[in-house]
């Protein structure tokens, strides 16, 4: 009998999705309509957030980044984002099941990584199926940041 998934929370098991919230709520927004955003633009129902079992996720950790840098290389931003959802979405060629906890590791590594916050400005919007900006990106990074540092 397999067992059932377990759930992910977004904006509690992720620190990214934590401050990803924060600045959000920041904006007089709710959780609530933060997390029917999400569901929303990536068409899943919240039984569909689950946690990627570690196997699979240590190995798609290796190959996402790969992936990633070689977009960079290529200067292919945009094939980043479209990426980043498939794999929320369930719908990347490596692993067909919805995976939004990877995405937001990825979004972390991205975030604190790399100088891309346009990549990272189209990858939230389009996650949260909002216009956001590179405002809330240094937003979100700051909070981020400062909480690293205690």
């Amino acid at each position: 009998m397999d067992k059932k998934p377990y759930p992910f929370l977004p904006f509690e098991d992720s620190l990214v999705g934590e401050k990803i919230l924060f600045v959000w709520q920041e904006s007089h927004h709710s959780e609530k309509n933060l997390k029917d955003h999400l569901l929303k633009a990536l068409e899943l129902t919240e039984n569909q957030l689950v946690f990627t079992p570690n196997a699979i996720k240590q190995k798609l950790m290796v190959s996402y980044p790969t992936e990633i840098r070689s977009f960079i290389d290529k200067k292919e931003l945009s094939k980043i984002t479209n990426l980043l959802l498939q794999i929320a979405k369930g719908k990347s060629e490596l692993f067909p099941t919805p995976a939004l906890d990877i995405t937001f590791e990825l979004i972390e590594w991205i975030l604190t990584g790399f100088d891309m916050d346009d990549v990272l400005v189209d990858t939230l919007s389009a996650l949260f199926g909002t216009s956001l900006t590179n405002e809330f990106v240094d937003q979100v990074r700051a909070e981020y940041i400062k909480e690293l540092r205690g």
